[in-house]
């Protein structure tokens, strides 16, 4: 059952027919955290439109090869055309589908689900979001902040710096394995740590059709962006 909570978006996420952009910050609670990972499932009116296993852009973030000092990452302008590409569940010892190195200096997995299209989006006014994460994530739609699990990263988020997520822990399931979305649901909004090992996010939020929530900029990016896939 989806989350009934409070969400920290006060407003509609506008979509787009075309080019939409999801964003994932997954982020570890140290620097020499033994695990970390997210697997996304995005739901549009009963229909699975981002999967695990699906192809999706990454950067992982370490001391010697970071974004320190960017923030825009999350947004269509941004060119991601150097990062990695792999398949949705990035992580390491945890519930990787694509697996990265534990170097020991590992402070986030940024991804982007890019080309992403709905083409009834005029008629659509909810999406549902699952995660299987560790240690805590922040999700982007179209630029706009959907939800934030319980951390307290120094500012600014979603650039480089250490700081420290809930240490929450996944259901270490490696995939793909569509059982995980069986798990209990956290509870990522409330006070204190009630998101216990193995849970996942199921969180249903408010969309609205906007024109303008894609740039003709960003439609070019998100063109581009299908052709290097």
């Amino acid at each position: 059952m989806a989350l009934l909570v409070s969400v920290p978006v006060f407003a509609q996420v506008p979509i787009g027919a075309t080019g939409n952009l999801l964003a994932i910050g997954n982020y570890n609670n140290s620097q020499a955290s033994s695990d970390l990972g997210a697997v996304v499932q995005l739901e549009v009116n009963g229909v699975v439109v981002i999967d695990e296993g699906d192809p999706v852009r990454y950067f992982f973030n370490q001391t010697d090869h970071n974004l320190e000092g960017v923030t825009n990452w999350m947004l269509s302008s941004y060119d991601a055309s150097d990062w990695e590409i792999g398949s949705n569940g990035v992580g390491y010892n945890a519930n990787q589908i694509t697996a990265v190195t534990n170097t020991g200096n590992d402070g986030a997995i940024y991804t982007r689900f890019e080309r992403f299209n709905l083409p009834d989006a005029t008629s659509i006014t909810s999406m549902t979001i699952r995660i299987d994460y560790d240690d805590g994530v922040i999700v982007w739609l179209n630029g706009h902040e959907v939800l934030s699990t319980e951390m307290t990263i120094a500012d600014p988020i979603p650039g480089w710096i250490w700081g420290t997520a809930e240490n929450h822990e996944s259901t270490n399931k490696l995939g793909p394995d569509p059982s995980r979305w069986d798990a209990p649901v956290s509870n990522i909004f409330g006070v204190g740590t009630d998101n216990p090992e193995g849970t996942i996010i199921d969180y249903t939020f408010e969309v609205a059709f906007d024109p303008t929530a894609v740039s003709p900029k960003a439609k070019l990016t998100a063109t581009w962006g299908s052709i290097k896939y």
